[in-house]
């Protein structure tokens, strides 16, 4: 979302990675405050906040899916809209309406595309209608799904949950309900998965 970012990291590093000894509190991540509650699980709880028309979150989506195939036997790994403003409000009910219609998987990455890197304005519930649609989704069903109140609900929800965490945009990680990393933290992709690691370690190891 930020664009100096995406720029940085798209071009070769003049900086080497931080080493993960050096990532520091403040510089690298922060705490959430206060901590947020998770699910009762053994495995290291991971909260991806994204928004469709971030062109950072579709970047950063390849690498992010490798790392979360890497670690599943460590991560719980969940991804939820951010909203930060109101014209974040209907990707996020994009997002729900994949869900509510059992696609979330399915139409990820092809929603990204389309936006970014075939540059389709999918911007309205008429386009997006018409594209679900060639994910074999009924035309109905979409719309049904969209203005649902179940969808409504979950957009709320996403709203406060951003809220309570902390975050000023997207794309932005959190890890245990306890650390906040976003784009401005870090200088490319593979520093954000370094990060994401060193914090993820350090919350497994206190599981032990």
């Amino acid at each position: 979302m930020r664009l100096y970012w995406l720029i940085a990291f798209l071009l070769i590093p003049l900086v080497g990675i931080a080493a993960p000894q050096q990532f520091r509190e403040g510089a690298h991540y922060q705490l959430v405050t206060p901590e947020q509650p998770r699910k009762p699980n053994s495995k290291v709880e991971v909260v991806e906040f994204l928004w469709y028309g971030c062109e950072t979150c579709f970047v950063i989506q390849s690498d992010l899916g490798r790392w979360k195939n890497t670690r599943k036997d460590t991560v719980d790994y969940q991804r939820m809209p951010a909203i930060t403003n109101e014209g974040m409000i209907f990707m996020a009910r994009v997002f729900y309406t994949a869900e509510v219609l059992g696609i979330a998987e399915k139409i990820h990455q092809p929603l990204f595309e389309a936006i970014h890197k075939h540059r389709r304005q999918l911007n309205t519930e008429q386009t997006l209608a018409a594209f679900f649609e060639e994910q074999g989704v009924g035309q109905k069903d979409f719309h049904q799904a969209f203005r649902s109140s179940y969808v409504a609900g979950k957009v709320r929800k996403a709203r406060t949950t951003g809220s309570r965490y902390g975050i000023a945009g997207a794309p932005t990680i959190i890890v245990n309900g306890k650390y906040r990393v976003d784009s401005s933290m870090v200088t490319s992709p593979e520093e954000l998965i370094a990060v994401m690691d060193f914090l993820v370690n350090k919350e497994a190891a206190n599981k032990i």
